[in-house]
């Protein structure tokens, strides 16, 4: 028994030194062996490290989606004041509108009535009101009807009255009904659109958008419209108006346009036909008019929030027909004097102007304005935030020097008599 375990031991042993040793020693390879087995670690390594790459940059994007969540939650704060703020102030404009009375001559429109008038100086004349006296503003064609209460306004029984003579008592009677005859009822008006009426917010108010002439107003307004349909048939937001920043495939990675939403494809695709001074200049000017026709696709209160607060639709915009690229001009200033004098600056040379000269002033390498990602080449946030902000555009010759009377209204750029301005030949326009 002790012989057959003693043999059973060194069995064991024997079998457990067989397994330990390698069943294939690289020195036993031959040299095309050796190759292979070279070449094959070589991809292991080469897969591995690759995977380890897209690992570490979908955990670094994800970091960024993160840390941009604190920032927009403040910029949503702030719009939230903002947009509060822009309702009260369309409010109170459409009340003086619509609540201004009638003047005496019905075919002239009605004066405002102005603040702070002396009755005592100023006593109302006598006046019937016809519904034919009532003309309604052209300006308020797209607003819905209003409906308007007139009311009588008490005599002011605070006013100061002079002590006068004891009248006989056969005369009080007389005296009493010729000043009621005489002594007419100040009727003021009451609006009942704001009485219990669904509040209307900033983001749902329409634009008055002429129907497109241009090759580009065509283009710009098939867009929204195209997209708009496709809201309407139940698509998600990110279907119809796209992610927060913009893919420029188009721009810089034509191979990679199909990865592009069609809102930034389609701009980015206009943009790339027109001549800027420098190629960071077009990518800014994307920046400036996305969101807004974003918002032109889906008004709501997410499409606006995103709109930075130079870019938002000012009053002349809801109240004057004017063409569709004028939503795209940065500066709320700028946008009230075209739309106000459209002869003179809706013209191929304003645009022309407009286009060659614009400068987001942008100091720093094209290479902090972009970024890669899974879905090809977008801009960075420092460029997003840089682009928002309204002082840091301006605008070279030769708009400075075609339209010098616009130097109050956006900034020029000054620059020394020897120094030319570069201009970028775009290839294939």
């Amino acid at each position: 028994m002790a012989d057959q375990h003693q043999d059973s031991m060194e069995d064991g042993h024997k079998a457990g030194t067989a397994k330990a040793q390698p069943s294939r020693s690289v020195d036993k390879l031959n040299a095309e062996q050796l190759a292979r087995k070279r070449a094959a670690d070589r991809r292991s390594q080469q897969i591995l490290r690759q995977k380890t790459r897209d690992h570490i940059e979908s955990l670094e994007e994800r970091v960024r989606e993160l840390s941009e969540q604190q920032s927009e939650l403040d910029l949503a704060k702030r719009r939230t004041v903002e947009l509060e703020e822009e309702l009260r102030n369309l409010k109170a404009i459409l009340a003086n509108i619509v609540t201004r009375p009638p003047g005496n001559n019905s075919s002239a429109p009605a004066p405002c009535p102005q603040p702070r008038t002396d009755i005592a100086l100023h006593p109302p004349k006598p006046h019937t009101i016809k519904s034919e006296d009532v003309q309604p503003d052209d300006s308020l064609a797209s607003v819905p009807a209003v409906r308007t209460v007139l009311l009588p306004r008490a005599p002011n029984i605070n006013m100061p009255t002079k002590r006068m003579p004891s009248i006989p008592a056969s005369h009080t009677s007389r005296a009493t009904s010729l000043t009621s005859s005489a002594a007419p009822q100040q009727l003021f008006f009451i609006s009942t659109s704001f009485i219990k009426q669904p509040t209307t917010h900033a983001w749902e108010l329409p634009l008055r958008v002429k129907e497109p002439i241009t090759p580009v107003e065509q283009i710009l307004y098939g867009l929204i419209e195209t997209q708009k349909s496709v809201a309407a048939g139940g698509a998600s937001r990110a279907v119809a108006v796209g992610p927060k920043y913009p893919n420029i495939n188009v721009l810089i990675a034509p191979q990679l346009s199909h990865l592009s939403h069609p809102v930034s494809r389609v701009i980015c695709d206009l943009l790339k036909r027109l001549t800027y001074r420098t190629f960071i200049d077009k990518i800014g000017a994307l920046l400036v008019m996305y969101p807004v026709y974003q918002w032109q696709i889906m008004k709501d209160y997410e499409t606006y929030s995103r709109i930075p607060s130079h870019s938002i639709p000012c009053l002349s915009q809801r109240t004057v027909p004017h063409e569709v690229w004028i939503c795209g001009l940065g500066s709320p200033k700028l946008r009230e004097v075209v739309i106000a004098n459209q002869e003179r600056y809706c013209t191929e040379d304003f645009i022309y102007s407009f286009i060659l000269s614009i400068n987001c002033n942008w100091k720093r390498d094209i290479k902090d304005a972009i970024c890669w990602g899974r879905d090809g080449v977008t801009v960075s946030k420092d460029f997003w935030d840089h682009c928002n902000i309204l002082d840091n555009w301006s605008f070279d010759r030769p708009f400075s020097t075609s339209y010098p009377e616009l130097r109050d209204v956006v900034k020029f750029t000054e620059y020394p008599e020897d120094m030319g301005v570069k201009i970028e030949e775009v290839t294939g326009v």
